[in-house]
């Protein structure tokens, strides 16, 4: 398929890039360097995301230019690190209204859902997979593509040093610094910078931990009521989950997170244990160390119970 999704991205005049519901940076960051990638050769790209970007990574260049969802006719709508079409949320019509559609992901859950795909679950990021892309097609890449790309491979492999790394991931990254991408400077701002809401709000999440018996099981929530006592944005909640599973104990940490209509549902693990089973048991899905998935019609207090059993199951 990797040769197919060449001629499709060059016999395409414009070219359409979608992103998952609230967007990481692995998506944002591989739709936006593969926009400019094809601006490059002179077509019209376009970046969607329903939930718009995260502020923090507003810093790279071509974030500020990711719309939201139109009614817009590409002649190629390519799906970016989107593992199943109910990600894409609100910009599935723009995916659906494309002549033709493909897709880039590394999800070991992910089903193909369009004709033209290049899926690969050993790939720490869908970054990953753009950046070795550019090497077999002979594209020649930009230093803004290289920073995003290079910040979706970081953000989506734990800076570096999660299981899926491989000596690929080491020299993706490597072909992105050598094109100019700056390290330091993604690391300064993506782990070293934190918002006021953030910090309170990660205080008042960890005061809240709950353990199994057993203490392998980390449970924490974070309620609508937290985020306006702790003037936090929904992004200033992100990252909360790997507090927990820094404890000696744990295995597997849930962070449910209450929305308008649905509790958001974090998962995370150590290895050996698989999280994205479990996601994929309540219509979620993602990595095996890192997954997600939503609960409807549900309290915080009932999903916590529901999520803490399973995961319980996971790591026996």
């Amino acid at each position: 398929m990797i040769a197919e999704l060449k001629r499709e991205l060059e016999a395409a005049d414009s070219v359409a890039l979608v992103c998952h519901v609230s967007p990481d940076m692995d998506t944002l960051g591989s739709a936006v360097a593969l926009r400019l990638l094809l601006e490059g050769m002179g077509k019209r790209a376009v970046v969607y995301a329903q939930d718009g970007v995260p502020g923090r990574f507003l810093f790279l260049s071509g974030m500020r230019d990711v719309r939201l969802p139109d009614e817009a006719v590409y002649d190629l709508c390519v799906a970016v690190d989107v593992s199943d079409p109910q990600r894409m949320g609100e910009a599935e019509k723009v995916f659906n209204n494309a002549r033709r559609t493909a897709m880039i992901d590394h999800h070991p859950t992910t089903v193909p859902f369009a004709p033209v795909h290049v899926i690969r679950p050993q790939a720490a990021a869908t970054a990953q997979i753009i950046t070795e892309l550019c090497g077999r097609y002979g594209w020649r890449m930009s230093a803004d593509a290289a920073m995003c790309l290079w910040a979706g491979m970081s953000t989506d492999s734990g800076n570096f040093s999660f299981d899926n790394v491989s000596g690929g991931t080491f020299r993706a990254a490597a072909v992105c610094v050598e094109n100019g991408a700056q390290p330091s400077v993604i690391t300064e701002k993506l782990y070293r910078t934190s918002t006021q809401g953030h910090i309170r709000l990660l205080g008042r999440v960890l005061n809240g931990l709950q353990l199994s018996p057993d203490g392998r099981v980390a449970l924490l929530k974070l309620t609508q009521r937290d985020a306006v006592e702790c003037a936090a944005t929904q992004e200033d909640g992100e990252g909360i989950v790997n507090f927990a599973l820094e404890i000696e104990s744990v295995q597997a940490v849930a962070l449910l997170s209450e929305r308008d209509g649905f509790i958001k549902c974090s998962l995370r693990a150590r290895a050996p244990y698989d999280v994205a089973q479990v996601a994929v048991r309540f219509g979620g899905g993602g990595h095996v160390r890192a997954a997600g998935c939503n609960f409807e019609g549900k309290t915080i207090e009932e999903t916590g119970a529901v999520i803490a059993a399973a995961l319980a199951d996971a790591v026996k």
